[in-house]
């Protein structure tokens, strides 16, 4: 009785093995296309098998127009036109003793020379470096190719420290006194 249930169980097994090989070698197969084994057909195809089975196809439709779109795709950074120059960065001289103030959102780069944070009278905070993270209070030096960012129009700004002229970038409203 042994013997027949292991003979039975290597014979499912060795069953079992030839399915498996048999499955993954059919899966290796591409199938026709317009056949039975595929099924995704095109319009074209079904409209002819309806056809040769003695029915009417459909009329062919015209294809619709895509609509022309009536705003601008969304931009993908930038802008190729700048508006009134505060999208373009401007460079600005100062000489020593200068001050540049700035509105609110502008943002400033020393690029050459030596400044110095100024907050006005009343501001509360001071400018940001957002390249360090750091907020900036009244006298301190602002690095050079640091972006420095004026958040509120209240006479905060920069002032030029070195001797010669220094040389700021400039991105936004701003006035020089």
């Amino acid at each position: 009785m042994k013997k027949r249930i292991a003979f039975f169980g290597t014979m499912m097994l060795t069953l079992a093995i030839g399915v498996a090989i048999g499955q993954v070698g059919k899966a290796d197969t591409v199938p026709v296309p317009g056949s039975a084994d595929d099924p995704v057909v095109t319009k074209s195809y079904v409209d002819q098998k309806i056809a040769a089975l003695g029915g009417t196809a459909p009329a062919p439709t015209t294809p619709t127009p895509t609509p022309t779109p009536t705003t601008p795709p969304p931009s993908t950074g930038g802008s190729t036109t700048p508006v009134l120059g505060i999208d373009t960065f401007k460079v600005v001289e100062l000489e020593e003793g200068q001050v540049i103030n700035g509105g609110e959102g502008t943002e400033f780069i020393v690029r050459a020379g030596s400044a110095a944070a100024v907050i006005g009278a009343g501001a509360k905070g001071g400018l940001t470096d957002i390249s360090s993270g750091e907020n900036l209070a009244h006298g301190d030096e602002a690095e050079q190719n640091h972006m420095i960012l004026v958040p509120r129009n209240d006479g905060r700004g920069l002032k030029a420290t070195s001797d010669g002229t220094t040389f700021i970038m400039v991105r936004g409203n701003y006035s020089i006194q």
